[in-house]
């Protein structure tokens, strides 16, 4: 296996501002376990009006740096007559979803119709977690597991630009994940690393580090 990995990516400025001013605090469930991720899609279904809106992004992530934590989710939605929003909901403490925010037309413009979106009725974390393990027992021996940083669910939306549709296969559903781990350097000492994980159409699992 060669071994080049992702270093982790820092939580956003603004982001880490949104979580202090709405004071996160209480229990918070494992991104590696199956509860998170089950309250995860109840608070979707409630904030989201399946009626006539469809959810075509979702990521999962913690606000602790190199933590093993789910304290949000960040969804994006497009509505009947067209609009895209995106919101993030809170998963520990208040468990509350914050105001929505409109996404500019120029870089993302879905039309609804043409959307397929994720069922979030019939929101399936089992399958979260397996996907999760077998992306541990990938991890090189003599390492262990620290964290899962983000888990992403996306569908490929048009952009009101045509140049940013360039290379963009629209209506494509990916799922992917970071996970990182300990590992015993040469010296002695424990090493850091991050890798992305990828999940194919048949649900495997893989690392991207080519």
């Amino acid at each position: 296996m060669k071994k080049h990995f992702f270093h982790i990516i820092l939580t956003s400025f603004m982001t880490a501002i949104c979580l202090s001013s709405c004071h996160i605090d209480g229990t918070s469930y494992d991104a590696d376990s199956e509860k998170g991720y089950q309250e995860a899609g109840k608070l979707i279904l409630k904030a989201v009006d399946t009626n006539d809106s469809k959810v075509y992004y979702m990521k999962f992530e913690g606000s602790e740096q190199n933590g093993n934590n789910l304290d949000f989710v960040t969804i994006k939605v497009v509505t009947a007559t067209n609009m895209a929003y995106s919101q993030k909901i809170l998963l520990a403490g208040s468990q509350q979803a914050l105001p929505i925010e409109e996404i500019a037309h120029t870089f993302e413009a879905p039309i609804y119709k043409d959307v397929k979106g994720f069922d979030i009725k019939n929101f399936d974390a089992k399958k979260i977690i397996d996907q999760i393990e077998q992306a541990k027992a990938l991890i090189p021996k003599n390492s262990k597991f620290k964290a899962i940083s983000n888990y992403t669910l996306e569908e490929a939306v048009p952009a009101g630009n045509e140049n940013f549709n360039n290379g963009v296969e629209i209506g494509k559903q990916t799922t992917s994940f970071n996970l990182s781990f300990t590992m015993q350097q040469p010296n002695g000492s424990e090493g850091f690393a991050e890798v992305r994980c990828i999940v194919d159409e048949k649900g495997k699992v893989k690392y991207d580090i080519e």
